[in-house]
């Protein structure tokens, strides 16, 4: 049949190149459907967090168009890795994400829409601002179960 057939060439092609038979993970539910008191998101901490790596990474930057977006993604990554390393908050996913931009007397706002738990699933932001640039960024944190 064609189904056999199928299976002893995908066998053939992936079993040789395992050692021994292949193990079967099987997860369970947790039933954790909420975090600790320990482990909540608490805007301050994260918002502590974010504000220094701003400063840090962009105090003495004037602003560039072009290196803007890489500014940008290394601001996030290094808050989200930060809030990882720092935050014992081990179920929840973060979405950090940071606007950079040039400063030029204009108004900005910078919103947005989630849709989520109010009980376990929070945000903050942080704001940074020199002669040059602006940047503000947003981190979600939303309790996977």
């Amino acid at each position: 049949s064609t189904q056999s057939t199928w299976g002893r060439h995908l066998c053939e092609t992936f079993c040789e190149k395992m050692e021994g038979p292949p193990t079967i993970t099987v997860w369970e539910n947790t039933y954790i459907t909420e975090p600790k008191t320990d482990e909540k998101f608490m805007p301050s901490r994260i918002k502590r967090i974010a504000e220094a790596v701003l400063k840090d990474r962009l105090t003495e930057k004037l602003y560039s168009a072009d290196d803007a977006k890489s500014w940008a993604l290394q601001v996030s990554d290094e808050v989200k890795n930060r809030i990882k390393a720092e935050v014992k908050m081990a179920r929840y996913k973060f979405v950090v994400q940071t606007v950079i931009g040039e400063v030029g007397g204009q108004g900005v706002r910078v919103t947005s829409k989630c849709l989520w738990d109010e009980n376990n699933d929070n945000w903050t932001s942080a704001s940074f601002q020199n002669q040059s640039l602006f940047a503000t960024t947003m981190i979600f944190g939303c309790y996977y179960e």
